[in-house]
């Protein structure tokens, strides 16, 4: 038995505590106690309880758990407690019934005080809210842990460093045929800035249907229209009211037939004429257009800077891009 340990007993009853050395078994245990409480009194038991874990010690089996358990500690509490033994059970035989009586005492159930059920009350609520809170704090574990499982769209290889199966954001471009970044790619590299770049966040089960919906997609840039050259020099001497001006589809859409070069008269006080292209011009490519100024006689001598804004418009007079303007300087 561990010596180390310090047995406290303390009588539930109202007696005085003492200290003992642990004895060697459970039977010595039993011994000190009705010597020290009872006087060896043969008519009572004695109820022993672990303080600490509210657990009855009532052989030698426990007192050896008890120990056990405590190996490490200083201290253990036992408290102690005496009841009546119970009188012998009487059996006797009424009207062929056995009769069973006793006097076995039992622990009475006494009705809790309100101050006892409001406690009781907010013990199970506590419970009920505790359990919730486990749930949900298991259930934001269980998404935080999705989330940190990487997006890998496999079977995409980044266009610039080679990555094979693409993990995280994908950036697929939508002009270039079979063109992916990865995210640190996107983020450090320069592509085509007249292109548009899909964001994908999760992986595309088909890239055949993503690639129809992106073509049957009308993608459409901010990006301008160019009108080549923006300034003209002229000398007075040499003044001509015909200038031939290059207009380039920097955007991403067809410019069909029809399409219109419009003079802005309220933003210029050189008037050229309205032009109607009469060719398609697919992006990138450019077309020629001749500028002729209808009131080049009736300028100023004097005045060194003339304007010309221009605005095309598609076949549905929609606005493309914004209002370019033309310099005309005198020398």
């Amino acid at each position: 038995m561990n010596n180390s340990v310090v047995i406290k007993l303390k009588p539930e009853f109202g007696g005085m505590s003492k200290k003992i050395s642990p004895p060697d078994n459970f039977e010595l245990l039993i011994d000190i106690i009705s010597e020290t409480y009872q006087k060896g009194n043969p008519n009572q038991l004695y109820i022993i309880k672990d303080k600490k874990t509210q657990k009855i010690i009532k052989d030698q089996n426990d007192y050896e758990s008890l120990m056990l358990e405590n190996f490490t500690e200083k201290q253990v509490i036992l408290l102690i407690n005496i009841i009546d033994k119970p009188k012998e059970v009487e059996y006797k035989e009424e009207s062929n019934h056995l009769y069973f009586k006793s006097n076995l005492i039992l622990p009475v159930q006494r009705e809790l005080t309100e101050e006892e059920k409001i406690k009781e009350s907010i013990r199970e609520m506590v419970k009920s809210k505790l359990k919730i809170l486990e749930e949900s704090i298991i259930e934001d574990i269980s998404k935080q842990v999705d989330l940190n499982i990487p997006i890998v769209h496999k079977g995409i290889k980044c266009s610039n460093c080679g990555m094979k199966n693409i993990i995280g954001i994908r950036y697929k471009c939508t002009t270039c045929p079979n063109y992916n970044l990865c995210e640190v790619c996107e983020e450090n590299i320069e592509h085509d800035e007249d292109h548009v770049l899909l964001k994908i966040k999760e992986p595309i089960q088909s890239e055949q249907i993503l690639e129809q919906k992106i073509n049957n997609s009308i993608v459409i840039l901010e990006k301008d229209f160019k009108a080549e050259p923006e300034v003209f020099d002229f000398k007075k001497s040499n003044l001509i009211n015909i200038q031939t001006v290059c207009l380039i589809n920097s955007t991403n859409n067809l410019w069909k037939k029809k399409t219109k070069f419009i003079c802005v008269k309220e933003k210029s006080n050189l008037i050229g004429n309205d032009i109607i292209l009469d060719e398609e011009v697919k992006p990138g490519n450019y077309v020629n257009v001749e500028i002729i100024y209808e009131n080049m006689e009736n300028i100023n001598p004097l005045q060194k800077e003339f304007y010309s804004s221009f605005k095309l418009l598609d076949e549905n007079d929609k606005q493309i891009g914004k209002i370019h303007t033309f310099k005309i300087k005198l020398s």
